[in-house]
Formats: C-alpha cells, sequence, structure tokens
C-alpha cells in the first residue's frame, strides 16, 4: 500500500517532470538566437510601380529657419529628391555630400543650377535643432534656398504617407538603434512625376547628368539638341542602375548607313558611267 510519503513522492517526480517537459518548451520557442540579418531585398524600390507616379506637391516642410514650404514650391525644375535621417554619422551624409561634390563637377555639364534638390527627414524625432546640424555637416548651410532646400517635414503624421508614394521604405532595427534604408536618389520631372532611381554611392556625374536630363524632357518646352543626342545616345540599365550606351541605336544607324551605300553607290556609278559614255 502507498503511504503518505510514497504520493508525495510520486507528486514530486510528477511535478519535476512537468517542470522539465515546460522548460524544454520554452527553450525550444525562446531559447534559440534568431537569425537578425535582414534581407535588402525587402527594401528594394518597386520601380516599375513607382515610375510615372506624381507626388503631392501639398505635402508641407520646415526649413531650418523655420520657414514653411509646400513640395509644389520646389516645381517648374528637375529635381532631385534624398530621403535621409539627421542623427546618421554615417551613409546620410556621406550621400548628401557626395551628391553635393557630383553636382558641382556637372556644372559647366548641364548650364548653372537648371535643377533643384530637396533633403528630407524621414525620422519623426529630427527637429529643428538636428535639421541645423545636419545642414552645416553636409556643407549646404550657404546654399541659396531655390536651389537646396534641407527640411523636416511640418506634420511627422505624413512621413509615411509621403515615402511611401515616393516608393522609399525604411525600418528601424532596435538592436542596432538604427535606421536601414536604400540610399536612392530620386529624380522627379518639373511637375513631380517620379522619373528616375539612381542607387548608393559613388554617383557618376553621367549618371546624374542624364537622369537630370530625361526629367527635363518631361515638360513641354524646346529641348537642346545636345539633350537629344544625349538621350538618343543613351539608355537606363535596370540591372547595373546606371546609364549605358544604347548600342542598339548604333548597330541600327550602322546598318542603315550600310544599306544606304548599297542602294546609292551603284547609282552614282551608273550615273558616272553615263556621263561618260556621252
Amino acid at each position: 500500500m502507498f503511504t503518505l510519503e510514497n504520493y508525495k513522492i510520486l507528486f514530486l517526480l510528477i511535478l519535476a517532470i512537468l517542470i522539465a517537459v515546460g522548460a524544454r518548451s520554452v527553450y525550444a520557442k525562446y531559447g534559440t538566437i534568431s537569425d537578425s540579418t535582414v534581407d535588402p531585398r525587402i527594401m528594394k524600390i518597386d520601380e516599375e510601380k513607382y515610375l510615372g507616379t506624381k507626388l503631392d506637391g501639398e505635402y508641407s516642410f520646415v526649413d531650418k529657419n523655420g520657414d514653411e514650404f509646400k513640395l509644389s514650391e520646389m516645381s517648374g525644375k528637375p529635381l532631385i529628391l534624398v530621403f535621409s535621417y539627421y542623427s546618421c554619422d554615417g551613409a546620410c551624409p556621406a550621400t548628401n555630400v557626395h551628391l553635393k561634390g557630383t553636382l558641382s563637377d556637372l556644372q559647366n555639364t548641364i548650364g548653372g543650377r537648371d535643377y533643384r534638390v530637396l533633403t528630407v527627414s524621414f525620422d519623426k524625432n529630427d527637429d529643428r535643432h538636428k535639421l541645423q546640424m545636419f545642414t552645416e555637416m553636409i556643407g549646404v548651410e550657404g546654399v541659396k534656398n531655390d536651389y537646396w532646400r534641407v527640411a523636416i517635414m511640418k506634420e511627422s503624421g505624413d512621413i509615411d504617407r509621403f515615402t511611401r508614394s515616393a516608393g522609399f521604405k525604411y525600418f528601424w532595427s532596435p538592436p542596432d538603434k538604427t535606421f536601414l534604408h536604400t540610399n536612392a536618389f530620386i529624380f522627379l520631372s518639373p511637375d513631380l512625376r517620379v522619373v528616375r532611381y539612381l542607387y548608393g554611392t559613388p554617383l557618376e556625374g553621367k549618371d546624374v547628368d542624364l537622369a537630370i536630363t530625361e526629367a527635363a524632357f518631361n515638360k513641354s518646352t524646346k529641348s537642346r539638341v545636345i539633350d537629344l543626342l544625349k538621350m538618343a545616345c543613351y539608355s537606363y540599365n535596370y540591372k547595373d542602375g546606371k546609364y549605358t550606351l544604347n548600342y542598339s541605336l548604333f548597330v541600327g544607324a550602322g546598318s542603315f548607313i550600310l544599306g544606304g551605300g548599297f542602294i546609292i553607290m551603284p547609282i552614282i556609278f551608273y550615273r558616272k558611267r553615263k556621263e561618260a559614255r556621252s
């Protein structure tokens, strides 16, 4: 017969088994370290979806002086839109500084400042103080407002809507205490339509020049002959994310010239022979 002491021992044994099984289940669920590596594909911009999208000109921004302005005030010329966050001490300031240097090198090529640049923060915690520090850091403190403006959004609630409308994605990483995002330069037409995305650094001056030219083509004004030649000779390569020579155009032109030669040369030869006989 089981005594009271036997029941106590059996109860303790069952309790120990239940605890062990429960602990094993908890460890299986929470005890392993999950892979925290972020797949870069989730930040990729769906260019096919967003190219041609017209951004809402009613979004409002605030610059370092506290002056408010709308996106529509940046229209009328090709616009380079750069999303950054102002507590970043790495990629974001470097991206803007590199763009500044590239544009400076292109002044003679693109005929002066016939475009605008807008850097906007996507961090709702950025304020005018951080904005001022970032502006000084990237070296556009003395740049005229009609050329390059660095700003925060007037309403933080508009940040997600504005970034999504341009196809830009970003994520906050708690372990790293930083934002993960694509370093993209978004080129807008004078009527604020997304025309081209260029990624990362270093930027090639040729690609920036062509993207600005392509953006300008969306307005119904006369284009310079040199711009027409640029756009005819280059095409955007989605795989490489840059502009490459339009080899098919050169092959087609060569074939046309060669074919025309085969037709014209016999005619010229026949006429000269006829004139010689006369």
